[in-house]
């Protein structure tokens, strides 16, 4: 009866992404995937982003003996084979080269596309900004300035962010061709 309930609360949804689903759990050990969408229950999908399994994440399948573990936002972390049948990638060799060029997060066009490199200063804005889901690896992109430039919004892990431009002047981005 508590399932029935449940189900009825959080529904299951689809993403409707139209990729052809490859699960994390069914991805070879030692390669690096990247996340297109979530499956499954809205509980157990935000839980995912939580721990840094979002949609466009770069996640790198260590080893797979039961459990896998992924590294993920520089983080080891164990699922289980049932949670990872949830999480729906794709090689990361299907997304754009990068060209190496790297410039400031504040001087992207909007619609221009990065990868987020590494903090120009260690400070605790850049603690604070790591743990809104800006870190290394993570592919994002411009979506509009406020008409006096500031603040900035960004696509990350599939949500919007605002930052102040002095908070992306802190942030180094590698360009996406």
């Amino acid at each position: 009866m508590f399932k029935e309930i449940w189900q009825k609360i959080f529904p299951k949804k689809e993403c409707g992404c139209g990729v052809a689903e490859q699960p994390l759990s069914d991805a070879p050990s030692g390669v690096s995937v990247q996340i297109k969408c979530l499956r499954g229950e809205e509980g157990v999908c935000q839980r995912l982003r939580e721990m840094g399994f979002g949609e466009s994440a770069i996640v790198e399948k260590v080893a797979d003996h039961g459990t896998l573990i992924c590294k993920v936002c520089d983080a080891k972390i164990a699922i289980s084979k049932e949670l990872a049948q949830n999480i729906i990638v794709k090689d990361v060799s299907s997304i754009s080269p990068r060209n190496g060029k790297k410039v400031l997060l504040s001087h992207l066009s909007v619609g221009q596309k990065a990868v987020i490199y590494n903090f120009v200063v260690e400070s605790d804005d850049c603690e604070r900004i790591e743990e809104m889901g800006v870190t290394p690896g993570e592919a994002v992109e411009v979506i509009r300035y406020a008409p006096m430039g500031d603040p900035i919004e960004i696509k990350i892990r599939g949500y919007l962010l605002s930052l102040r431009k002095e908070e992306a002047d802190l942030i180094e981005v590698e360009l996406i061709s």
